[in-house]
């Protein structure tokens, strides 16, 4: 009996078309990978500088002033700023920023609707959302306030520490539309815990549809947290709470 072999040379030839094809979708997957982008909630110095000179800003220009500048010889109109708002005579202690398990991603999430939201894969925090709320309040509070945020140093005699506690309850985003902020925080003077303040704050920046942009709007919604924060904390231990 003959026997025939062509239907397995064929089947040969079929799977070899199939792993050629597959090794060929493989590399032009390999070929447009999607790339990662980062973003962080800390403006770089120059852009803090516009930041705070927005009219949302709580505090006088005096106040806004680095410290060294302020150690500088006064004109007349800038003695009178420095009487009515001296540099802090606190040290800030900016505790971690407490955030809801679904805020805390190294993702970027947005909102889709009222009830849906989306996780961007490819647009990333610099660093976890916790550390990067705090570094950018850390760093606007220092600037406004004349002061030093002393978080993990040594505190030398003969000056008060204001520690400062962020509880943030949301943070969302409606690319093309707007972003909200809502926080409880806390004001407490390190010497005697019975000086505590607590606040809630709400804010909202309109916002636009490139994740660039979200973030951005992002940044102005930190600010005006810490322009709320530093003009209770210019004048504590009277401060009060804003009416935000």
């Amino acid at each position: 009996m003959m026997m025939s072999f062509k239907p397995m040379a064929r089947v040969a030839v079929i799977h070899s078309g199939v792993l050629a094809m597959t090794a060929a979708a493989l590399l032009a997957g390999c070929g447009s990978a999607p790339v990662t982008s980062y973003y962080t909630l800390t403006p770089p110095p120059m852009q803090q500088s516009q930041l705070l000179g927005t009219p949302s800003q709580a505090l006088t220009q005096a106040q806004a002033l680095p410290r060294a500048q302020q150690h500088q010889q006064p004109q007349p109109q800038q003695q009178q700023q420095q009487s009515v708002a001296p540099t802090s005579s606190w040290w800030i202690d900016v505790l971690p920023v407490g955030l809801p398990e679904s805020l805390d991603q190294p993702q970027i999430v947005i909102r889709k609707s009222d009830s849906a939201v989306v996780v961007l894969e490819q647009a990333r925090w610099l660093a976890p959302l916790s550390q990067e709320l705090r570094s950018a309040l850390s760093s606007q509070l220092s600037r406004q306030l004349g002061t030093q945020d002393v978080a993990g140093l040594s505190v030398p005699a003969g000056r008060e520490v204001l520690r400062i506690k962020v509880q943030m309850r949301r943070f969302e985003a409606w690319p093309g539309q707007q972003v909200h902020l809502a926080a409880d925080w806390s004001v407490a003077q390190a010497s005697d815990t019975q000086r505590r303040l607590s606040c809630h704050t709400e804010l909202t920046q309109p916002a636009g549809a490139d994740v660039g942009d979200v973030v951005q709007a992002q940044q102005r919604l930190v600010t005006s947290l810490s322009d709320t924060m530093a003009a209770v904390l210019a004048r504590w231990p009277q401060g009060a709470c804003d009416a935000r």
